[in-house]
């Protein structure tokens, strides 16, 4: 059997599971061309409910930006964009009954440098969405602000 053949036999083989076939691929060729034949599923994340901002015991998401971006959120009609990451997983996310669901917050506070100094301001959140690369953040209106 060539090498084409078995590689072929690998992915056709039903009775392993996908991180198996991934695993026997990468004997014969590199991970980047292991990723090629068979891409990693993107993870769906989704709300599981539209999201009610509410004023009294708010759920707040802490983030650091940059001052030409902290400007533009405050003029309004930003969309703030996160990497889905493991970093962002780990904070924006969370695992019930085996699926993934973004956690629902409230609002995002966003800071410009750090200390008692920082520009801050707090920002309510219309919604949250999420495609498996990117989060994205649709910012409402400014509730407060605290910067010279």
């Amino acid at each position: 059997m060539s090498l084409q053949e078995e590689i072929q036999a690998v992915i056709k083989d039903t009775s392993i599971s996908f991180d198996e076939k991934r695993k026997r691929l990468l004997k014969f060729m590199t991970q980047q061309e292991v990723n090629i034949l068979l891409p990693l599923p993107t993870e769906v994340v989704r709300l599981k409910e539209p999201l009610h901002p509410k004023t009294d015991s708010m759920r707040i998401l802490n983030l650091s930006v940059y001052n030409n971006i902290f400007e533009s959120i405050l003029n309004g009609g930003h969309v703030e964009c996160r990497e889905y990451n493991d970093y962002y997983k780990d904070r924006c996310t969370y695992v019930e009954n085996g699926v993934r669901y973004l956690v629902p917050y409230d609002a995002i506070t966003f800071y410009v440098g750090r200390g008692d100094r920082a520009k801050k301001a707090t920002v309510l959140l219309k919604d949250i969405t999420c495609d498996g690369e990117v989060i994205l953040f649709y910012l409402g209106d400014v509730i407060s602000r605290n910067y010279e």
